[in-house]
Order: C-alpha cells, then structure tokens, then sequence
C-alpha cells in the first residue's frame, strides 16, 4: 500500500468566524443618529407650518389623505358598536318594564275581580235585606256554603244553624221567591231541601185565577203544579203563590210561572212550572225563623 492509502483522514473541524466586535459599538450610534434625524425632521415640519411653508401643507393632505378612510371606518364602527351596546341595554330595560308592567296589570286585575265580587254581593245583599224588611217575619241571613244535587235529591247545605234559632220545616226564601225548607239543622250547619226535589209540596194558587193545587218537584230545577182539574182556566206566564194551607210556608210567596200546560187524558191537568229562583246562582238566602 502506498504512503497515501496509510494516512489517518482526521476529522475536519467547523470552521468559525470570528465576530467583529465593531458591530456591537456601532448599534447605539445608529440609534442615536435616528433619533436625531426624527427629532430634525419634527423640527423643520414644525417650522415650516409656523412660517406656512407648502411642504407641510402637502405633508398633511398626503397623511389625511391615508388617514381618513381608516378614519371614518373606525368612526363608523364605533357609532355601530355603541349602537347594539344602547340598543341592548334599551332592550334589557324594557324588558324589566314590560315585566313590571305585567305583574302591575296581573295585582289591578286581581283588585279589579274582586272589588266587582264584593259589588256583586253587595247588590244581592241589599235585595236580600229589602226584602227582609218587607216581610213581618224573623229571619236570618245565611250563605249557601255546600250542594249535594242529583237525579232525586235536590238539597244546598248553608252556614247557620240551631246555634242562630234555625229549626227543621223553616222555610227558605230569596228576594226572587221560594227556595224550599230546612230538612235538618246541627249547630251551625243546615240541610235545605229546595223546591224542586222530588220529596218536596208546596200549597199553591195562581195569582190570576186563584186557582189552587200543590207545586211538586220534578228534579234538575224543574217542578209541576198538580192536582188541577182539567178546563182550569191557566196560561203560560201565570204567576204561582204560595197559598199558606199546611201552616209550612207562608202566604204569598212567589214560586214561579206556568210554563206549559198538557193535557194528557187525565183528570187533572199537566202543568210545568218554571220556578222564579235560579237555583245554581244561589250564594245567600234568607231563613223564615217564625211563622205568625
């Protein structure tokens, strides 16, 4: 092997080159010159703009020229953006007016319900109490606080009872008429049966032709007038009285009009009352406490 082949191939290392250390004094000199440079030019544009110098004039149309654009941009974005901002805030706002007003409306209406409830009642009270001091009997006011109606029994519970002298057989009355007759009394309940349950007779006569018979009840407020020969002399809108016969009821008290009359091939004549009292509008009523 030749002198070449046997020589070592050493490793060549990277070659470095050396940093001039001029570069580093030099940066804070070029700093300072641009410094200077900057601080020279504010200077002379000021200079000229005090002596009214042209360049400055064009200086300042180029740079309004660049900047109104980016200018009016901004301005536009910011009326925008405060735009939604007080249009958000008026949202929020109303709709906390909007909620008050609500509930405001919610409390006026609730007022309004019951002030007309209370007109209500004071309207059927003073009926009630004038017709209490038309009649020369005692009586109590009651409330009808219960019902228990079906296809036989037709019956209202209200609040007085033996505690306020209401006895069993008083009769029940509203300014409109005859309601019925107290069928039980604890101390401070009452049972009424009304006038058109099924149990229940009342003596009567027709106020135009003072003809006579007994007003039975027929169930869902409904009741007949029997017992009246036929050829009676009755029409439909004849008012029915109570006659006073029996010592129950007392005389004179409205029961209602004839609505209908058949004749059915009976002796007696089929007459339909249609009683003068609502009997599903009853709210108060008056107890009849003594007979004279």
């Amino acid at each position: 092997m030749n002198n070449r082949s046997r020589a070592r191939i050493e490793p060549s290392s990277p070659r470095v080159t050396p940093r001039n250390p001029s570069q580093h004094s030099t940066l804070p000199w070029v700093s300072i010159a641009c410094f200077i440079l900057l601080a020279v030019l504010s200077l002379t544009l000021l200079t000229w703009k005090v002596k009214g110098r042209a360049p400055v004039a064009a200086f300042e149309s180029v740079v309004l020229s660049i900047s109104k654009p980016l200018q009016q941009v901004t301005t536009w974005t910011t009326r925008q953006f405060r735009g939604l901002w007080d249009n958000y805030i008026y949202l929020v706002h109303l709709q906390q007016e909007n909620q008050r007003l609500r509930e405001e409306l919610r409390w006026i209406q609730q007022e309004n319900h019951r002030y007309i409830e209370a007109y209500l009642q004071y309207q059927r009270l003073q009926r009630l109490l004038s017709f209490r001091e038309q009649t020369p009997l005692d009586a109590v006011t009651a409330e009808v606080v219960g019902r228990n109606a079906n296809n036989w029994t037709e019956i209202i519970y209200i609040n007085r009872g033996t505690r306020d002298k209401v006895a069993k057989g008083m009769p029940v009355v509203t300014h409109e008429g005859l309601v019925g007759q107290v069928i039980h009394a604890a101390p401070t309940l009452s049972q009424v049966m009304l006038l058109t349950d099924f149990r229940s007779g009342v003596d009567a006569l027709v106020q135009r032709t003072r003809a006579s018979g007994i007003v039975a009840g027929r169930g869902r407020s409904t009741a007949e007038l029997k017992f009246l020969p036929v050829g009676t002399d009755l029409q439909p809108g004849d008012r029915v009285l109570s006659s006073g016969m029996g010592g129950v009821f007392p005389k004179g008290l409205i029961i209602g009009e004839v609505k209908d009359v058949y004749q059915n091939g009976q002796p007696t004549q089929h007459v339909e009352i249609q009683p003068s009292v609502e009997f599903s509008h009853l709210e108060e009523v008056l107890v009849l406490l003594k007979l004279q």
